[in-house]
């Protein structure tokens, strides 16, 4: 049920990374880090604790671990079997560690660059042959879809358009008695070509917009449903339409964050001038930590992009950045912390601290 909203003017705000790109990357860090200290007691209780806070992190961790021993490789061994594997029959611990093949050097002894890589490319391998991955689901459900990198510009049948951002999914049901998209994952840009007699909604998660006619953001994340009006005025409200929960009225110029979990809503002001100004290849961040930023990155960039220092990832930023050069972008994110950016390949980017 939403709450109401809390005002927080001048403060943009950011979003969290994408939760399964997250996951996936904390998975294959905990791999290496396991591998380069096997027998550190304080980081198998730091891994404890991780593989302990969410089911999900136990997910995956058996992933990558099957990743893992695809390549030959065995998990690393730093506790009790039940940490390492939610299914023990699926992933085998074993004590010790082998070579990458009879007379070749052990797996710690190879630079850690290449260890990423390796880790990298089974894992991409291993997602290609998931029936898809999750973008080949997205696509079973959508009208229109885009990937990393790839934006669209939609013109539907009564005349307003969608303007999709990189790894977006969209569903869209027109007809007589009403016009409605459900964001099924990522953000849209929508310029609703007026009709006072038929609204147009926009479910995403928790939350459904109403419109008649206006030009507005809405991005869908993990924990979170932001939207953010650049003319016009949109009701914002939970899709449940039997919560009894109160609609928040935006009009330009108005951002809310709407917690998916609780439904708490967050009010903030913005220029209009503003709202999806990826659509001109910027990214404008106030405020935000690294990890964020780069979590944002994650979608304009292919393959992987690796933050291997704490320090970096949680310093705090603001800046506008250039979204159709990725790579130059990282280093202008970078460089204010001190970090440096090491292009392993065109599809690996290692970000750390000297």
């Amino acid at each position: 049920m939403m709450a109401g909203a809390t005002d927080d003017r001048g403060h943009a705000g950011m979003t969290p990374p994408d939760h399964d790109q997250a996951l996936r990357e904390a998975a294959m860090d905990w791999l290496l880090r396991l591998h380069d200290a096997p027998a550190d007691p304080a980081l198998g209780r730091a891994f404890a604790r991780w593989h302990a806070a969410d089911p999900a992190h136990a997910r995956a961790w058996v992933r990558a671990c099957a990743t893992w021993r695809a390549m030959g490789e065995v998990p690393p061994q730093t506790g009790p079997a039940e940490w390492l594997a939610a299914d023990p029959a699926e992933i085998h611990v074993v004590h010790g560690r082998r070579g990458w093949a009879h007379g070749r050097r052990g797996w710690r002894d190879l630079p850690r660059a290449r260890r990423i890589v390796a880790v990298a490319a089974a894992m991409a391998a291993v997602l290609v042959l998931a029936i898809g991955g999750p973008d080949g689901l997205r696509r079973l459900r959508a009208d229109h879809v885009t990937g990393t990198g790839e934006v669209a510009h939609v013109v539907l049948d009564d005349g307003s358009v969608v303007d999709l951002a990189p790894e977006t999914a969209i569903r869209v049901r027109l007809s007589d008695t009403g016009r409605a998209v459900t964001l099924i994952s990522g953000e849209a840009y929508f310029a609703v070509a007026r009709d006072a007699g038929l609204p147009f909604t926009v479910t995403a998660g928790t939350s459904r917009v109403t419109v008649t006619g206006t030009r507005f953001d809405v991005r869908l994340q993990p924990d979170t449903v932001s939207v953010a009006v650049e003319s016009g005025s949109v009701m914002v409200g939970p899709a449940d339409a039997g919560s009894g929960a109160a609609p928040h009225r935006l009009a330009a110029g108005d951002r809310l964050a709407v917690d998916r979990a609780t439904g708490d809503a967050r009010r903030s002001l913005q220029a209009p001038g503003a709202v999806a100004v990826w659509r001109d290849g910027r990214l404008q961040v106030t405020d935000a930590t690294v990890a964020e930023v780069v979590a944002d990155l994650r979608r304009y960039q292919p393959g992987w992009i690796v933050i291997t220092d704490d320090r970096l990832a949680g310093r705090r930023i603001s800046g506008s950045y250039d979204l159709r050069d990725p790579a130059r972008a990282l280093r202008a994110i970078v460089r204010p912390a001190g970090g440096t950016v090491r292009a392993v390949t065109p599809f690996l980017h290692v970000l750390s601290m000297p």
